[in-house]
Order: structure tokens, then C-alpha cells, then sequence
């Protein structure tokens, strides 16, 4: 097992040797490059942006709608307003923690305080997640067909990793085996917190297969999943066309699936270096240059921070 010191030092390596890359593919560390990179934001239609910004607010309600709609599913209490501040500060925290992951904790510390139930809640965030990923894995195949050439190995290994994340997320999420061996290793190591581990998960698998037998619910939950994602590349193509409005809407269908694969990868700081290394890969190989890649990466990440800044403002208003 690798130890937690040497994940970090290798995760910041990674997040450094990413930053150069982009910085020397945008030509940051050149005059020229320079202007050509203040030349692009000097040309920011801030009415764009400012649509940009709108789109990724609806963006996040539906993702709310996306997890009221597994909240009401598992007989949950939590109003809208209530889910919706939960999200914001889910992004805070994604900063904050050393993990992406860390803002689903979040939501699932919040949500089963609330209900007293923290089982059902990892359920209910479990499978929003879940069948984003899914949704996810299926647009890529669209970015698969154009973008491997030009991706290489970093497209092959993101959408290795998604795959086998959500293989095995969904076999122990659903294979009662799995809470076997969990009491089988309770059995032999005496240990009582394993065996407290193995009922909490037992109850989670039971609440998992549960909606997962309900049809029309998973139809409505695919779709909401499907909508997000398309807004999702709306925002995209919209970030671009505040700096270049010759960006294609087709090009963005074929980037963004790509661009969230890679996003997916844990090896930088909370995506630091990452982000901005996918968009200014996938902007290339699709024609565009590496300037307009990590102007509208940053764009990107700057809706992520107001995102987070909301969320702090929350839990302010909370404490």
C-alpha cells in the first residue's frame, strides 16, 4: 500500500509538472506567447461570460433536482433549498479536502445527520453519482472515435480507470458477496468495528437494490443525468465563445466528454494542473490553440471557486 507522504509528494510533483506543461503550451513563459495569451482575454465578451456563469447555476439545479429526485425515492426529508446548500458547500469542501471526493462526504455527513440515517444517504448520493458515471462512460464513447488518436494514452488510461471505479463501485454496491468477505475478515481479525462496517453496508446494498428494481425511476434519474451533461457542454462551449466565437458546438460534444475523463484521474491536488492540462489537450487536437484551451480552463475554474465561495458564505450563515 502506497503511504499517504509519498501519494502527496507524487500528487504534488504531478500538479507542478502539469502547470508547467500547460503554462509552456500556452506559451506563457515567452513574450510572444504572452501577448498572444493577453491577446485572447482582451477579446472577453463579458455578456458571454456572464451566460456562462447562468448556465452553470442551472447546471447545479439540476443536479439538485437530480438528488432530490433519489432523496424523495428513499423517503428521505430534505427540501430543495435545503439539497441546494448542501451542494454549494460540497463545493467548498472540494476544495478544502485533500480528496474530489471530499464534497460527497459532505453531502452525506449533512443529509443523514438530518435524517438520522446515514446509510441511506450515502445511498441516495451513491446513486446520483453512479448513474452520472455511467451516462458519462456512454459520451465518451462519442470523444473515443476522435480523440484517441490525438489523446493517446491519457484518454486509454481516464477511460480505463472510470470503467474499472465503476465496475467495482457497483459490484460492492450491490453483490451481497462483498459484505461477506467483510464479515468473513470481521471473523477472523476479531475486530468489532469491521463487523459494525459490514451491517452499515449490508443496510447501504439493501437500500441500493431497492431503487435500483424501480424503472420508471431510474428512466427520469438517466435523463437528469443526461440533461446535466448537456449542460455541462454547454458551458463549455459557451466559456469559449466569450474569448472565440468561432468554437464549434459539434467540437465541444466530441471535447467535453473528454476533458471530464481525464478530470477524473486523482493525481494532482484537487484537479489543479489537471483541469487546465484536459482542456488545453483537447482544444489542440481539435484545431484551436493551446491559449484559447486554458483561458476557458480558467474560466472554468473560476465558476468553480463562486461555486465554493457561495458555499462558504452558507456555512458562515450556518455557524
Amino acid at each position: 500500500m502506497v503511504k499517504p507522504k509519498v501519494k502527496r509528494l507524487f500528487q504534488v510533483a504531478v500538479t507542478v509538472g502539469l502547470i508547467f506543461y500547460v503554462c509552456y503550451s500556452a506559451g506563457v513563459f515567452s513574450k510572444s506567447g504572452r501577448d498572444e495569451f493577453a491577446a485572447v482575454i482582451s477579446q472577453v465578451d463579458w455578456g458571454i461570460v456572464g451566460l456562462s456563469i447562468f448556465i452553470t447555476f442551472v447546471q447545479n439545479l439540476v443536479s439538485v433536482w437530480k438528488w432530490k429526485l433519489v432523496v424523495v425515492a428513499k423517503h428521505l426529508k430534505a427540501g430543495f433549498l435545503v439539497l441546494l446548500n448542501y451542494l454549494f458547500v460540497s463545493r467548498l469542501y472540494n476544495l478544502i479536502l485533500p480528496s474530489s471526493m471530499g464534497g460527497d462526504v459532505i453531502r452525506i455527513y449533512r443529509l443523514g445527520k438530518l435524517n438520522a440515517n446515514m446509510e441511506v444517504a450515502a445511498a441516495s448520493v451513491f446513486v446520483e453519482r453512479f448513474v452520472g458515471m455511467l451516462v458519462l462512460l456512454a459520451l465518451s464513447c462519442i470523444s473515443l472515435v476522435f480523440m484517441v488518436h490525438g489523446g493517446g494514452m491519457l484518454f486509454f488510461l481516464s477511460f480505463t480507470f472510470l470503467l474499472l471505479v465503476t465496475f467495482m463501485l457497483g459490484w460492492a454496491a450491490v453483490d451481497a458477496r462483498f459484505v461477506g468477505i467483510l464479515q468473513a475478515l470481521a471473523d477472523k481479525t476479531d475486530l468489532a468495528i469491521l463487523l459494525k462496517i459490514s451491517g452499515k453496508f449490508e443496510a447501504f446494498q439493501a437500500s441500493i437494490r431497492e431503487v435500483g428494481r424501480n424503472k420508471i425511476f431510474l428512466i427520469k434519474l438517466f435523463f437528469y443525468s443526461v440533461l446535466f451533461y448537456v449542460l455541462a457542454i454547454l458551458s463549455v462551449w459557451i466559456s469559449a465563445l466569450a474569448f472565440d466565437q468561432s468554437v464549434s458546438l459539434v467540437d465541444m460534444v466530441i471535447a467535453v466528454p473528454f476533458i471530464m475523463l481525464i478530470m477524473n484521474l486523482p493525481v494532482s491536488i484537487g484537479g489543479l494542473g489537471l483541469m487546465e492540462a484536459s482542456y488545453t489537450v483537447a482544444f489542440e487536437i481539435l484545431g484551436y490553440s493551446a491559449e484559447l484551451g486554458l483561458i476557458t480552463a480558467l474560466l472554468m475554474r473560476g465558476k468553480a471557486l463562486l461555486d465554493a465561495l457561495v458555499g462558504g458564505v452558507i456555512e458562515l450563515g450556518n455557524a
